[in-house]
């Protein structure tokens, strides 16, 4: 039973990182035409290895005895980055539609998958106990 709850609780905080990414990228889009605006995004690996407790890019070391332990991120998103520029703009903004619009498609197909991920288990775990109870 418990690797069916820790199977799910993956798929689950994966669906909250993906559904997080896309508010980034959104807010990437809409913020399209304001000037000085940095498009950010976050490398999901590495926000998944952070939230499901492993070390991560965005974790700091403890030098000293005293200090205490703390991470980077900011929520479970992780280390929120400003994405490289790919186009330079007279204002400043480095907002590239096309790498959105790319980046929300994949994105969007990983959140589908994860959702019949968990829709396949359900429906398997659904089979399994009425196959017993025949």
């Amino acid at each position: 039973m418990a690797n069916i709850q820790q199977n799910f609780a993956v798929l689950s905080k994966a669906l909250d990182l993906r559904t997080q990414r896309h508010q980034v990228l959104a807010s990437n889009i809409a913020n399209a035409d304001t000037p000085g605006y940095k498009a950010r995004d976050f490398e999901f690996r590495l926000a998944m290895q952070s939230a499901m407790g492993g070390s991560a890019a965005g974790e700091m070391a403890t030098t000293a005895r005293g200090h205490q332990a703390g991470n980077l991120a900011s929520g479970s998103v992780g280390a929120l980055q400003f994405r490289p520029e790919t186009q330079s703009a007279a204002d400043g903004n480095t907002v590239d539609m096309d790498v959105e619009r790319a980046q929300i498609a994949d994105n969007a197909l990983q959140y589908q998958i994860i959702t019949q991920l968990i829709s396949s288990r359900f429906q398997g775990l659904r089979s399994a106990m009425s196959s017993t109870q025949s």
